[in-house]
């Protein structure tokens, strides 16, 4: 019998949360807290001093933090919601803090345990879907198990983020098109936009490819899986302090790569490491490049096929991306995940391909950790 898509899941799940299990205890003295990278620049809130919150010292943290507080207090009605340093961006990607806490009962102290849960349930079904895609390329569906190590998973299990939980959702976009059972499509483009609001893409490719067949009673059925994330992101500008703010700006094509690359990060290693590193970043920029550059040689099919719609909105996004993107090594490559797992599903393997090293890099002192104890 050949592989089902649950067993290459299953083996998904089973490596990243080996993964998880190994670098909590080898490098964190099993703190499982340290994978939300708590920094100490961001007082925590008294209401979790329970939980003894590994904190990174001199650090302002990262993305995690703030999705940790969420899922304690998906509402805000605590120190601890109060405690996210930036509501307005954080705030309205609530799904899987969301949850995290309805899995948990709204008990603090299951909490951590059912946000990781989650990862990993998305980490699983994105590795499911993503074996059917393969499957109906004629490639052995159980690849599918090293989802785990691609950019936005490693990264997302690592610092408990929200990207994978969306770009799993885009490969079951892709998987549920034409549906025979067209629900499952419908809760996916309703679940992305309350994961990020780059959610919206899979909705607007879907409703821009029914409006070129003149389906347009679907296009209302369907535009109505935005009302929940509109709705939500309304409560969140209406109700929670510190999150007014629309946070638009003026946008200029590749000002954030342009931004990155005239600013080069500095780094406190020896010479050769420091020329590994920038090798690798700049495999990583052409890989980036290439991958907002391939969806336009499709612009024909704008409107026509979903799949190359929703590259074509991302690669569109991704130029238009900020300052304060792209000096980040695995800020890119998660954001744009959906964009460069798609295309390489399409045979153009090279962006994922040339993006992925320099992220791996970012784990490497996790990873000698782990070995470290391994042999000692």
């Amino acid at each position: 019998m050949k592989p089902s898509p649950l067993a290459a899941a299953l083996l998904c799940c089973a490596l990243g949360a080996s993964f998880q299990w190994l670098t909590v205890r080898a490098n964190f003295g099993g703190n499982r807290t340290a994978l939300f990278m708590h920094g100490s620049q961001f007082p925590l809130p008294a209401g979790l001093a329970f939980e003894h919150i590994y904190v990174f010292p001199n650090s302002g943290g990262y993305d995690g933090q703030s999705y940790h507080y969420m899922a304690h207090d998906p509402l805000q009605r605590t120190d601890i919601g109060r405690a996210v340093p930036d509501p307005s961006l954080r705030y309205p990607r609530v799904l899987v803090p969301a949850m995290a806490n309805v899995l948990a009962l709204g008990r603090q102290e299951w909490i951590d345990t059912a946000f990781f849960v989650c990862n990993l349930f998305f980490l699983g079904i994105g590795a499911y879907w993503l074996a059917i895609l393969l499957g109906r390329a004629g490639i052995q569906p159980m690849y599918a198990a090293l989802y785990v190590i691609t950019p936005v998973a490693i990264v997302s299990l690592d610092r408990m983020l929200v990207d994978l939980a969306l770009a799993s959702l885009a490969l079951g976009f892709a998987v549920y098109l034409n549906p025979e059972q067209p629900w499952k499509l419908y809760a996916i483009l309703a679940a992305a936009p309350l994961c990020r609001e780059s959610g919206f893409f899979l909705l607007a490719a879907w409703a821009l490819c029914l409006a070129t067949q003149r389906r347009y009673r679907q296009i209302a059925l369907y535009a109505t899986a935005a009302i929940p994330a509109v709705w939500w992101i309304l409560w969140v500008r209406s109700r929670i302090p510190g999150a007014a703010a629309l946070g638009l700006g003026v946008f200029v094509p590749f000002s954030g790569m342009i931004d990155a690359l005239t600013h080069p990060r500095t780094f406190p290693f020896s010479a050769p490491v420091v020329a590994v590193i920038h090798v690798l970043y700049g495999l990583q920029v052409i890989g980036i490049l290439l991958g907002l550059v391939l969806p336009f040689r499709d612009w024909r099919k704008f409107a026509i096929d979903p799949v190359s719609t929703v590259c074509l909105l991302w690669a569109c996004y991704g130029i238009a991306l900020p300052p304060g993107i792209y000096d980040d090594p695995i800020s890119a490559p998660r954001i744009l995940a959906p964009l460069l797992m798609f295309e390489f599903l399409r045979g153009e393997r090279l962006p994922l391909l040339l993006v992925t090293p320099r992220v791996w890099l970012e784990l490497a002192p996790q990873v000698l950790g782990i070995l470290r104890a391994a042999v000692g």
